[in-house]
């Protein structure tokens, strides 16, 4: 009973002794809830469940010196400083690069199309003549033997800033158009040349501008020199006679929707080695009022003379004009009209005693009239005949030189039937016949006739 007593007195003065500092602050603590700190990121505020902040009492926490972060934290910001270093090593690299190659973009792709064509003939003369050279034509100039008239490989390239052309080529029409390339120099280049079809660079310097600059096809005609992409076989007189090529400067454009043009700066007529000091030149208007009408104005001017020899001015006009009425039918003519400054004031009059001409009283120009009617039908899908009808007046001899009487006053028709299973295939049968009014056709037995008559037999294929 004693000891009972003894306990409870000590139990009441324990009540009423005074609590320490440290207890009651102990005390405060585990009465009151703890604080919870957050992390404020790009996504918002994190749960601090989520191990990223953790609560932190004053007694866990490590003793830190003013600036030092925990292990990981300074693990982490090392490796962000390293990457960081590492990113911008990168980027000077890069902009060097940048600045050694301005132009240099990664996976740029150039669209180069190559292709090539191939035009092998046979042309049977009914003249029969002793030389297998035909003569006033460059097309299928061979007779009676199997030969190739145009074969060519290129390389070309188009985009939205530049253009270009390079093909290099070989045939019997190749040897006969560059027989007028002459030989004005030890690196005037005339041997070469004849091989190089096109090679050209051109640049987009407005909408609908360009520039272009080297050898390139001439402009004036109606006819290409790529025998697949007319309606005949061979090339009229009026074609044979103005610029397969040309070498110079060409600006092209549009005016209007309908309406197009080309300026041109040449050395001269079908040369790309110049005869002269003097640059020749041109322009092509064309217009097209509906999408089956085109009407064509082609024009040439230049001195055609050798620098040694007076000047005589060429000017030269070519009207062409297309209609295709249905898919299948198309119809074209053309007419040209060209004259000749003399170099004097005299005349070219025929002598009976001299096969040549001589000297007279005029100041008239010599003058050239050309006239073609093309019409060509696809009768069936695989098959199509073409037709051309052509007239050719040269008695002053200005361009076709025959030393006859009359000159070179010509014409004749011409009709080929097609076969084309595959837009890169052409079978072709074509008949020509010719007449002038002078004998200048080499016939058999070594003379020659006002007619000239061939069957031509020819298989050309183009990618």
């Amino acid at each position: 009973m004693k000891n009972k007593c003894v306990s409870v007195i000590l139990i009441a003065v324990g009540f009423s002794l005074p609590v320490s500092e440290t207890e009651a602050e102990e005390n405060s603590i585990a009465q009151k809830p703890s604080k919870v700190f957050t992390q404020q990121t790009s996504a918002g505020v994190k749960n601090p469940n989520e191990g990223s902040t953790e609560e932190k009492e004053p007694s866990q926490e490590p003793d830190l010196k003013k600036g030092d972060q925990p292990s990981k934290e300074k693990d982490k910001s090392s490796s962000s400083s390293q990457n960081k270093k590492e990113n911008e090593e990168e980027e000077e690299t890069f902009s060097k690069s940048e600045e050694l190659n301005p132009k240099k973009k990664e996976n740029a792709v150039i669209p180069v199309q190559f292709g090539f064509f191939i035009d092998g003939y046979y042309n049977a003369s009914l003249n029969r003549p002793d030389s297998k050279e035909l003569s006033y034509t460059t097309q299928a100039t061979r007779t009676n033997e199997y030969n190739i008239n145009l074969a060519y490989i290129d390389g070309k390239v188009e985009t939205d800033k530049y253009r270009g052309r390079l093909a290099l080529q070989f045939g019997t029409s190749v040897v006969a158009n560059y027989v007028g390339e002459g030989t004005t120099g030890k690196t005037s280049n005339e041997f070469s040349i004849r091989n190089m079809q096109e090679a050209y660079a051109g640049i987009k310097l407005g909408k609908s501008t360009w520039l272009d600059a080297g050898i390139y096809f001439g402009h004036l005609g109606y006819e290409s020199w790529i025998s697949h992409e007319n309606f005949v076989y061979t090339r009229a007189f009026s074609l044979d006679y103005v610029p397969y090529y040309v070498s110079g400067f060409r600006l092209s454009g549009k005016i209007t929707n309908k309406l197009s043009y080309q300026l041109h700066l040449d050395n001269g007529y079908q040369v790309v080695t110049d005869n002269n000091k003097d640059m020749s030149g041109g322009f092509r208007l064309e217009y097209n009022p509906r999408p089956n009408i085109m009407l064509r104005w082609n024009t040439f001017m230049g001195n055609e003379q050798p620098t040694a020899v007076p000047k005589e001015t060429r000017y030269y006009n070519n009207f062409i004009a297309e209609w295709k009425p249905t898919h299948a039918l198309t119809f074209a003519s053309s007419f040209d009209v060209a004259y000749q400054e003399r170099a004097s004031s005299q005349n070219l009059v025929y002598t009976p005693d001299r096969s040549y001409y001589v000297r007279g009283d005029s100041n008239a120009y010599r003058q050239v009239y050309v006239g073609n009617l093309w019409v060509a039908y696809r009768f069936l899908p695989d098959w199509r005949i073409g037709a051309r009808l052509e007239r050719y007046l040269d008695r002053d001899q200005m361009i076709v030189v025959t030393n006859t009487k009359d000159g070179f006053q010509t014409g004749g028709a011409t009709g080929t039937l097609d076969y084309n299973p595959d837009p890169a295939i052409l079978l072709r049968f074509t008949y020509q016949y010719r007449r002038s009014m002078d004998s200048i056709y080499p016939y058999e037995h070594n003379t020659t006739s006002r007619l000239d008559r061939m069957f031509i037999f020819s298989l050309s294929l183009k990618i």
